[in-house]
């Protein structure tokens, strides 16, 4: 078995390119964690050279999304011989171009990856770059379904690849593009910006819809109009089309102005479809009153009448994320009772993270001058650190790099907490934990590029002790699920930093006594003290005495 670096067990060949090969294996470090090694030559100077932009861009992307996850994390670049190695998160999947060779997207499958293109792309343009090479082969569909079905219901997770021919805005440079997908600018090699790759991704949504790739950008130096390439069905529903031709039109200023344009007619036709599913419903009724007169009267407050109608069947069902997609305010407390519904089995899947960002986040109609916007935030930051399970994304992960993902993902909602004024005067006591976890994932987010860039200063980990400290105190706390996770963080921490620790002047003794606390509250007489399965689950993956140890070599002399 070919071993890489000391560390990387090789298991096989995942893929091969013209200038790379992909190896799937095992990271030794990780507890045997699958991953993703690119092996790139370095015998041509432009492919190795653009090799280590392209992973230092990832990175660089991967650090700044903190809401999506759409990328993968890069954990490792090294060099051996004439070999450049870039090691990342190995994505169980396949991308949306071999998907889509079992034909298009079913209607609502299409929405939800699409709105997922614009939000990747909204953040993507939010970092000052416009990528220029959208299209479904870079894109991967995370553990999809082996066939598209219009009779299942499907959920999605996107993520994206690939970013050899990203180019900065101000640039205005075409380094590369796929003629299929490509606006008339980038075969005309003129300025690109955010239009170009709205053309983009109107290109690659006509490919999702239809199942086949537009026309080329041109044929024989000729550049093709967009009623050349893009020719639909008559089945295709007339609002994707819509959207569609919008962002493909010849002339920049006539598409889109932006992604976020996209993805707010991309809800109008979501919300849209809900409405016609209770038309139909009540199509009886309505025929009953019929006459023109009396349809006139009615039309304009059919639609909200309607609406109310399926808020309120949904909610009486328990429903409440079909609830939420109709109304967006927090009517009868909502909110709090989706959040519970979604973490009662104790696991915040893929599907409901995918619900949170894309109805919540981005969609809430919550504003933080709410009385009840710093406890909601609260809530959800605390369901992401508690429950959060991105298993279900396919990525093996060991459970250090889980209970990162857990903070990281759950920090940003913290943060929207510790931010509310009224929930620091109404809810003193949940704010100062909101707090507490805040500066924990603040820290997590910050360690690898301070420790890169030599910033992690004295007064960098000092205040994280401080933290640390401050969040012992809830190690007791009697909802055993938070007590567990609190353990498991303390000791994850020391067993990591008490060398930085050390020299920032914070003696052993002082972190002997946290993992005392931890030992305590775990065990009696011997045996694990919590009654809750999921807790005494999170409990077995604690070992308090290899922390002691990790901490005892520390401070040896």
């Amino acid at each position: 078995m070919r071993l890489l670096a000391n560390r990387y067990e090789i298991e096989k060949i995942a893929g091969t390119g013209g200038t790379s090969v992909v190896y799937k294996a095992y990271d030794l470090q990780a507890e045997r964690a699958m991953r993703a090694i690119k092996e790139i030559s370095k015998a041509n100077p432009d492919v190795y050279d653009m090799a280590k932009l392209e992973s230092q861009l990832i990175r660089e992307l991967y650090e700044k999304d903190t809401s999506y996850g759409f990328l993968p994390n890069i954990i490792h670049r090294f060099e051996i011989d004439d070999m450049f190695y870039i090691v990342q998160d190995f994505l169980d999947g396949e991308t949306m171009d071999k998907m889509l060779q079992a034909g298009p997207m079913p209607y609502e499958l299409f929405i939800e990856s699409a709105k997922q293109i614009c939000q990747f792309m909204t953040f993507f343009h939010s970092t000052g770059r416009v990528h220029s090479d959208m299209k479904p082969e870079n894109i991967m569909v995370i553990r999809p379904d082996t066939r598209w079905d219009s009779n299942k219901k499907h959920t999605v997770k996107l993520k994206f690849i690939d970013f050899g021919t990203a180019v900065r805005n101000e640039a205005g440079t075409t380094r590369g593009y796929t003629p299929e997908y490509a606006a008339p600018e980038q075969y005309r090699e003129e300025r690109l910006d955010e239009r170009t790759d709205i053309f983009n991704i109107g290109a690659t949504f006509y490919h999702m819809i239809t199942g086949r790739q537009p026309a080329r950008v041109a044929n024989e130096r000729r550049v093709l109009v967009a009623a050349e390439r893009f020719r639909f069905d008559k089945n295709i529903n007339s609002e994707i089309k819509k959207i569609i031709l919008k962002c493909v039109q010849d002339d920049p200023d006539a598409r889109y102005k932006n992604c976020e344009a996209v993805y707010k007619d991309l809800m109008h036709i979501e919300k849209r479809f809900h409405f016609r599913l209770l038309t139909t419903l009540y199509g009886a009724a309505l025929f009953c009153f019929a006459g023109a007169g009396v349809c006139a009267l009615i039309s304009g407050s059919m639609q909200n009448n309607a609406d109310s109608k399926l808020y309120e069947q949904y909610f009486n069902a328990g429903q409440y994320d079909e609830a939420l997609r109709i109304d967006h305010t927090n009517r009868d407390g909502i909110y709090t009772k989706l959040i519970n519904r979604f973490t009662e089995d104790e696991k915040l899947d893929t599907a409901e993270d995918n619900f949170i960002i894309n109805e919540i986040k981005c969609r809430s109609d919550l504003s933080p001058s709410d009385s009840d916007y710093g406890r909601i935030m609260y809530e959800i930051g605390n369901a992401y650190w508690l429950y959060y399970d991105p298993h279900t994304e396919g990525a093996a992960l060991s459970e250090n790099e889980l209970e990162k993902n857990r903070i990281t993902v759950s920090y940003e909602w913290f943060e929207k907490a510790v931010g509310s004024e009224t929930f620091a005067a109404d809810e003193p006591d949940a704010y100062a934990r909101a707090k507490i976890f805040y500066n924990i994932g603040k820290f997590y987010i910050e360690i690898d590029r301070k420790e890169r860039e030599g910033t992690d200063d004295r007064q960098f980990y000092q205040n994280m002790w401080d933290s640390i400290r401050q969040m012992s105190a809830f190690a007791n706390d009697s909802n055993e699920v938070i007590s567990a996770r609190v353990c498991q963080t303390l000791c994850t921490l020391i067993s990591r930093y008490s060398p930085k620790f050390r020299q920032v002047g914070i003696s052993q003794s002082d972190q002997e006594a946290i993992l005392s606390l931890i030992e305590d509250r775990l065990y009696q007489y011997g045996e694990i003290s919590y009654t809750n399965t999921y807790s005494i689950g999170i409990a077995e993956q604690i070992d308090v005495e290899a922390v002691r140890l990790k901490l005892s070599m520390a401070y040896a002399d």
